[in-house]
């Protein structure tokens, strides 16, 4: 099964995504900072990673995704965005409807809370969708 490095400052979701995703056949890593995410991403190299927006600075998941897709290895692989900042601040982020949105290098944004079977759904979708890619 695929391997899932969740990388983010909330422990109650991280460890509820965790259980969840592991219920399901996932092997999930886990880190609660964008440095300890880039240190499990290099020493694991999962198959997809779900990372927060707004962790010890408010874009510290773009920082966090644009440092991992330079990784070797890590270039491709699916990244999944989930965020508070619409219901927040109310700004939308939109990956694949506005070009030159190639900059936030995540494959989906998804606003908190995320219900787990939606997470499921698309963990699934962007790991088939990266198997055909590749």
């Amino acid at each position: 099964m695929a391997r899932i490095l969740i990388v983010d400052d909330d422990t109650d979701l991280v460890e509820g995504q965790k259980a969840f995703l592991g219920k399901k056949g996932y092997i999930v890593e886990t880190a609660l900072t964008m440095g300890e995410g880039l240190e499990k991403a290099k020493a694991t190299l999962p198959d997809m990673i779900i990372a927060d927006l707004m962790m010890e600075h408010y874009d510290s998941g773009f920082v966090f995704c644009k440092k991992v897709r330079d990784l070797p290895g890590l270039g491709k692989i699916p990244i999944i965005m989930q965020t508070a900042a619409p219901r927040k601040i109310g700004f939308t982020f939109e990956v694949s409807a506005i070009p030159g949105r190639e900059w936030m290098k995540v494959n989906e944004v998804l606003t908190k809370p995320v219900p787990l079977e939606y997470l499921l759904g698309k963990i699934e979708q962007c790991l088939s969708s990266s198997k055909h890619n590749a």
